[in-house]
Protein backbone atom coordinates (compact mmCIF):
# COMPACT_ATOMS: atom_id res chain seq x y z
CA UNK A 1 0.00 0.00 0.00
CA UNK A 2 1.43 3.96 -0.72
CA UNK A 3 4.04 1.88 -3.41
CA UNK A 4 4.51 3.43 -6.82
CA UNK A 5 6.71 0.24 -9.27
CA UNK A 6 6.52 0.05 -12.91
CA UNK A 7 3.09 -0.70 -13.22
CA UNK A 8 1.48 1.50 -11.02
CA UNK A 9 3.26 4.53 -12.74
CA UNK A 10 2.12 3.44 -16.20
CA UNK A 11 -1.28 2.93 -14.75
CA UNK A 12 -1.13 7.19 -13.39
CA UNK A 13 0.82 7.77 -17.14
CA UNK A 14 -2.39 6.17 -19.13
CA UNK A 15 -4.66 8.52 -16.76
CA UNK A 16 -2.86 11.71 -17.82
CA UNK A 17 -2.79 10.63 -21.48
CA UNK A 18 -6.27 9.90 -21.63
CA UNK A 19 -7.21 13.09 -19.64
CA UNK A 20 -4.88 14.91 -22.69
CA UNK A 21 -6.86 13.45 -24.93
CA UNK A 22 -10.42 14.47 -23.32
CA UNK A 23 -9.33 18.00 -23.96
CA UNK A 24 -8.30 17.01 -28.01
CA UNK A 25 -11.36 15.43 -28.22
CA UNK A 26 -14.07 17.67 -26.14
CA UNK A 27 -15.32 19.70 -29.18
CA UNK A 28 -15.99 17.03 -31.64
CA UNK A 29 -17.88 14.29 -29.80
CA UNK A 30 -20.81 16.76 -31.00
CA UNK A 31 -19.97 17.44 -34.19
CA UNK A 32 -19.48 13.89 -35.97
CA UNK A 33 -21.44 10.54 -35.13
CA UNK A 34 -19.28 8.32 -31.98
CA UNK A 35 -18.77 5.20 -34.15
CA UNK A 36 -17.08 7.39 -37.21
CA UNK A 37 -14.56 9.29 -34.02
CA UNK A 38 -13.87 6.07 -32.31
CA UNK A 39 -13.13 3.97 -35.99
CA UNK A 40 -11.02 7.21 -37.21
CA UNK A 41 -8.90 7.36 -33.60
CA UNK A 42 -8.50 3.90 -33.87
CA UNK A 43 -7.44 2.90 -37.58
CA UNK A 44 -4.29 5.89 -36.60
CA UNK A 45 -3.49 3.75 -33.88
CA UNK A 46 -3.66 1.22 -35.52
CA UNK A 47 -1.25 2.35 -37.82
CA UNK A 48 1.14 3.81 -35.41
CA UNK A 49 1.21 -0.19 -33.92
CA UNK A 50 2.11 -1.70 -37.67
CA UNK A 51 4.66 1.17 -37.96
CA UNK A 52 6.39 -0.35 -34.59
CA UNK A 53 5.76 -3.80 -35.58
CA UNK A 54 9.20 -4.71 -36.55
CA UNK A 55 11.07 -3.39 -33.71
CA UNK A 56 8.68 -5.90 -31.77
CA UNK A 57 9.58 -10.22 -31.55
CA UNK A 58 9.34 -11.66 -34.55
CA UNK A 59 5.60 -12.98 -35.98
CA UNK A 60 5.92 -16.48 -34.61
CA UNK A 61 4.98 -14.85 -31.63
CA UNK A 62 1.41 -14.57 -33.10
CA UNK A 63 1.80 -18.63 -33.52
CA UNK A 64 1.93 -19.02 -29.78
CA UNK A 65 -1.39 -17.35 -29.61
CA UNK A 66 -3.89 -20.69 -28.38
CA UNK A 67 -7.71 -19.73 -30.22
CA UNK A 68 -9.04 -18.88 -26.72
CA UNK A 69 -6.84 -16.13 -26.48
CA UNK A 70 -7.47 -15.23 -29.82
CA UNK A 71 -11.13 -15.27 -28.88
CA UNK A 72 -10.77 -13.23 -26.21
CA UNK A 73 -8.45 -10.81 -27.90
CA UNK A 74 -11.44 -10.21 -30.74
CA UNK A 75 -14.17 -10.05 -28.32
CA UNK A 76 -12.28 -8.07 -25.80
CA UNK A 77 -11.45 -5.10 -28.17
CA UNK A 78 -14.93 -5.13 -29.89
CA UNK A 79 -16.65 -5.20 -26.46
CA UNK A 80 -14.56 -2.85 -24.54
CA UNK A 81 -13.17 -0.02 -27.57
CA UNK A 82 -15.63 -1.03 -29.98
CA UNK A 83 -18.83 -1.24 -28.13
CA UNK A 84 -17.42 0.62 -24.55
CA UNK A 85 -16.16 3.59 -26.37
CA UNK A 86 -19.35 4.37 -28.17
CA UNK A 87 -21.94 4.18 -25.90
CA UNK A 88 -19.42 6.83 -23.79
CA UNK A 89 -19.19 8.93 -26.75
CA UNK A 90 -23.37 8.74 -27.18
CA UNK A 91 -23.41 9.31 -23.30
CA UNK A 92 -20.80 12.61 -23.60
CA UNK A 93 -23.72 13.98 -26.11
CA UNK A 94 -27.09 12.79 -24.36
CA UNK A 95 -25.86 13.57 -20.93
CA UNK A 96 -23.00 15.79 -21.04
CA UNK A 97 -19.14 15.17 -19.93
CA UNK A 98 -20.19 16.09 -16.14
CA UNK A 99 -22.95 12.80 -15.71
CA UNK A 100 -21.30 10.71 -18.28
CA UNK A 101 -17.58 10.66 -17.11
CA UNK A 102 -19.39 10.24 -13.03
CA UNK A 103 -21.16 6.71 -14.76
CA UNK A 104 -19.20 5.39 -17.05
CA UNK A 105 -16.29 6.07 -14.27
CA UNK A 106 -17.95 3.24 -11.94
CA UNK A 107 -15.76 0.99 -14.48
CA UNK A 108 -13.09 -0.24 -11.82
CA UNK A 109 -16.28 -1.55 -9.59
CA UNK A 110 -17.47 -4.21 -12.67
CA UNK A 111 -13.92 -5.16 -13.31
CA UNK A 112 -13.75 -5.95 -9.44
CA UNK A 113 -16.97 -7.98 -9.71
CA UNK A 114 -16.50 -9.63 -12.78
CA UNK A 115 -12.60 -10.88 -11.21
CA UNK A 116 -14.69 -11.80 -8.31
CA UNK A 117 -17.34 -13.80 -9.86
CA UNK A 118 -15.55 -15.35 -13.25
CA UNK A 119 -11.89 -16.09 -11.19
CA UNK A 120 -12.85 -16.25 -8.03
CA UNK A 121 -10.55 -13.92 -6.74
CA UNK A 122 -10.72 -11.96 -3.56
CA UNK A 123 -9.20 -8.35 -2.43
CA UNK A 124 -7.78 -6.65 0.74
CA UNK A 125 -10.25 -4.72 2.93
CA UNK A 126 -8.13 -1.35 1.70
CA UNK A 127 -8.18 -2.57 -2.26
CA UNK A 128 -11.86 -2.13 -2.35
CA UNK A 129 -12.29 1.28 -0.41
CA UNK A 130 -9.58 2.71 -2.09
CA UNK A 131 -11.94 1.76 -5.38
CA UNK A 132 -14.71 2.98 -3.91
CA UNK A 133 -12.91 6.32 -2.86
CA UNK A 134 -11.54 6.87 -6.93
CA UNK A 135 -14.70 5.94 -7.98
CA UNK A 136 -16.48 8.52 -5.45
CA UNK A 137 -13.97 11.17 -6.48
CA UNK A 138 -14.29 11.16 -10.28
CA UNK A 139 -18.18 11.73 -9.05
CA UNK A 140 -17.97 14.54 -7.01
CA UNK A 141 -15.51 16.27 -9.90
CA UNK A 142 -18.15 14.88 -12.42
CA UNK A 143 -20.89 16.80 -10.49
CA UNK A 144 -18.83 20.22 -10.13
CA UNK A 145 -18.74 20.41 -13.79
CA UNK A 146 -22.67 20.05 -13.96
CA UNK A 147 -23.40 22.40 -11.14
CA UNK A 148 -21.39 25.42 -12.59
CA UNK A 149 -23.30 25.02 -16.39
CA UNK A 150 -25.77 27.02 -16.60
CA UNK A 151 -29.49 25.66 -18.35
CA UNK A 152 -29.54 25.82 -22.03
CA UNK A 153 -33.22 26.16 -22.39
CA UNK A 154 -32.77 26.41 -26.35
CA UNK A 155 -31.81 23.20 -26.55
CA UNK A 156 -34.76 21.09 -27.71
CA UNK A 157 -33.78 18.04 -25.39
CA UNK A 158 -34.12 21.13 -22.73
CA UNK A 159 -37.02 22.84 -23.97
CA UNK A 160 -39.10 19.50 -24.38
CA UNK A 161 -39.94 17.76 -21.05
CA UNK A 162 -40.60 14.21 -22.97
CA UNK A 163 -37.28 14.62 -24.73
CA UNK A 164 -35.06 15.85 -21.89
CA UNK A 165 -36.17 12.42 -20.18
CA UNK A 166 -35.91 10.43 -22.98
CA UNK A 167 -32.57 11.67 -23.90
CA UNK A 168 -31.46 11.36 -19.51
CA UNK A 169 -32.66 7.59 -20.11
CA UNK A 170 -30.59 7.24 -23.21
CA UNK A 171 -27.46 9.18 -21.62
CA UNK A 172 -28.14 6.71 -18.00
CA UNK A 173 -28.20 3.89 -20.39
CA UNK A 174 -25.05 4.22 -22.36
CA UNK A 175 -22.65 5.49 -19.93
CA UNK A 176 -23.89 2.35 -17.75
CA UNK A 177 -23.47 0.08 -20.77
CA UNK A 178 -20.17 1.42 -21.13
CA UNK A 179 -19.02 0.82 -17.31
CA UNK A 180 -19.98 -2.65 -17.45
CA UNK A 181 -18.01 -2.95 -21.55
CA UNK A 182 -15.23 -1.80 -19.98
CA UNK A 183 -14.88 -3.52 -16.88
CA UNK A 184 -15.60 -7.47 -18.38
CA UNK A 185 -13.53 -5.96 -21.72
CA UNK A 186 -10.74 -5.65 -19.57
CA UNK A 187 -10.56 -8.60 -17.73
CA UNK A 188 -10.83 -11.01 -20.98
CA UNK A 189 -7.58 -8.78 -22.61
CA UNK A 190 -5.70 -9.77 -18.98
CA UNK A 191 -5.61 -13.13 -20.26
CA UNK A 192 -5.99 -12.19 -24.00
CA UNK A 193 -2.35 -10.96 -23.54
CA UNK A 194 -0.55 -13.21 -22.18
CA UNK A 195 1.65 -14.28 -25.46
CA UNK A 196 1.72 -10.70 -26.76
CA UNK A 197 3.24 -7.55 -26.66
CA UNK A 198 1.38 -4.46 -26.03
CA UNK A 199 2.00 -3.59 -29.69
CA UNK A 200 1.22 -6.79 -31.23
CA UNK A 201 -1.50 -6.74 -29.05
CA UNK A 202 -2.74 -3.45 -30.41
CA UNK A 203 -1.56 -4.15 -34.09
CA UNK A 204 -4.69 -6.53 -33.99
CA UNK A 205 -7.00 -4.83 -31.68
CA UNK A 206 -7.23 -1.07 -33.05
CA UNK A 207 -7.87 -2.29 -37.08
CA UNK A 208 -10.17 -4.88 -35.87
CA UNK A 209 -11.96 -2.29 -34.23
CA UNK A 210 -11.66 0.64 -37.09
CA UNK A 211 -13.10 -2.24 -39.62
CA UNK A 212 -16.05 -2.99 -37.65
CA UNK A 213 -17.36 0.48 -37.03
CA UNK A 214 -16.94 1.64 -40.45
CA UNK A 215 -19.26 -1.62 -41.84
CA UNK A 216 -21.45 -0.92 -38.76
CA UNK A 217 -21.38 2.83 -40.30
CA UNK A 218 -21.91 1.77 -43.47
CA UNK A 219 -25.21 -0.80 -42.68
CA UNK A 220 -26.77 1.96 -41.59
CA UNK A 221 -26.62 4.24 -44.40
CA UNK A 222 -23.80 6.68 -43.49
CA UNK A 223 -20.85 7.71 -45.48
CA UNK A 224 -17.93 9.54 -43.97
CA UNK A 225 -17.02 10.57 -47.25
CA UNK A 226 -16.58 14.13 -47.68
CA UNK A 227 -17.97 14.75 -44.27
CA UNK A 228 -15.03 15.04 -42.32
CA UNK A 229 -12.21 18.48 -43.39
CA UNK A 230 -8.33 17.76 -43.46
CA UNK A 231 -8.54 19.76 -39.96
CA UNK A 232 -10.46 17.63 -37.93
CA UNK A 233 -9.20 14.41 -39.50
CA UNK A 234 -5.59 16.06 -38.42
CA UNK A 235 -7.00 16.40 -35.21
CA UNK A 236 -8.87 13.42 -34.58
CA UNK A 237 -5.79 11.53 -35.80
CA UNK A 238 -3.74 13.03 -33.44
CA UNK A 239 -6.18 12.27 -30.76
CA UNK A 240 -5.99 8.24 -32.20
CA UNK A 241 -2.39 8.23 -31.43
CA UNK A 242 -1.95 9.97 -28.72
CA UNK A 243 -5.12 8.37 -26.44
CA UNK A 244 -5.43 5.12 -28.67
CA UNK A 245 -1.96 4.04 -29.68
CA UNK A 246 0.12 5.37 -26.23
CA UNK A 247 -2.86 5.52 -24.20
CA UNK A 248 -3.57 1.66 -24.56
CA UNK A 249 0.25 0.70 -25.09
CA UNK A 250 -0.12 2.25 -21.16
CA UNK A 251 -2.99 0.52 -20.67
CA UNK A 252 -2.28 -3.15 -21.91
CA UNK A 253 1.13 -2.60 -20.01
CA UNK A 254 -0.30 -1.80 -16.49
CA UNK A 255 -2.73 -5.03 -17.16
CA UNK A 256 0.21 -7.23 -17.96
CA UNK A 257 2.10 -6.04 -14.90
CA UNK A 258 -0.90 -5.46 -12.17
CA UNK A 259 -3.70 -6.84 -13.26
CA UNK A 260 -7.10 -5.77 -14.50
CA UNK A 261 -8.82 -4.31 -11.27
CA UNK A 262 -5.67 -2.11 -9.73
CA UNK A 263 -5.20 -0.80 -13.33
CA UNK A 264 -8.25 0.06 -13.91
CA UNK A 265 -8.76 1.77 -10.91
CA UNK A 266 -5.78 4.22 -11.16
CA UNK A 267 -6.42 4.95 -15.34
CA UNK A 268 -10.19 5.98 -13.68
CA UNK A 269 -8.56 8.87 -12.06
CA UNK A 270 -7.89 10.74 -15.39
CA UNK A 271 -10.60 13.37 -14.38
CA UNK A 272 -7.90 14.80 -11.60
CA UNK A 273 -5.39 14.93 -14.43
CA UNK A 274 -7.82 16.40 -16.68
CA UNK A 275 -8.93 18.94 -14.33
CA UNK A 276 -4.84 20.12 -13.47
CA UNK A 277 -5.00 20.29 -17.24
CA UNK A 278 -8.19 22.34 -17.90
CA UNK A 279 -6.91 24.63 -14.74
CA UNK A 280 -3.74 25.05 -16.56
CA UNK A 281 -4.99 25.51 -20.23
CA UNK A 282 -8.35 27.30 -19.72
CA UNK A 283 -7.94 28.95 -16.42
CA UNK A 284 -10.77 27.04 -14.42
CA UNK A 285 -10.56 27.79 -11.02
CA UNK A 286 -10.98 24.68 -8.00
CA UNK A 287 -14.12 25.24 -5.57
CA UNK A 288 -14.47 23.23 -1.75
CA UNK A 289 -15.88 20.14 -4.03
CA UNK A 290 -13.15 20.13 -6.40
CA UNK A 291 -10.70 19.67 -3.54
CA UNK A 292 -12.85 17.19 -1.79
CA UNK A 293 -13.11 15.23 -5.09
CA UNK A 294 -9.19 15.18 -5.53
CA UNK A 295 -8.69 14.44 -1.99
CA UNK A 296 -10.69 11.21 -2.21
CA UNK A 297 -8.95 10.16 -5.47
CA UNK A 298 -5.44 10.65 -4.41
CA UNK A 299 -6.40 8.63 -1.01
CA UNK A 300 -8.07 6.10 -2.73
CA UNK A 301 -5.30 5.86 -5.14
CA UNK A 302 -2.88 5.73 -2.11
CA UNK A 303 -5.33 3.11 -0.65
CA UNK A 304 -4.88 1.05 -3.85
CA UNK A 305 -1.14 1.35 -4.31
Amino acid sequence: MGYIGYGEAIGLACAFIWALNGLIMRHYVATFPPALLNALRCGAAGLLAWLLMPFQPPLATFLQVTSFEWVLLVTSVLLAVGVGDTLYMVALREIGVARALAISGTFPLPTLFFEWLLLDKGFAQTFVIGCVLVVAGVALLSSREQAGRPRDVSSPAQAVPSRRRLSATLGLATALGASVSWGLGTLMTTRAIAQLTAVQANSVRLPLVAAFLLLALRATGYSPRGRVGSRPLLILALSGIIGMGVGSFLFLEALREIGAAKTTTLSSASPVFGLFLAMAVFGEKADLRTVAGILLCIVGIWLVL
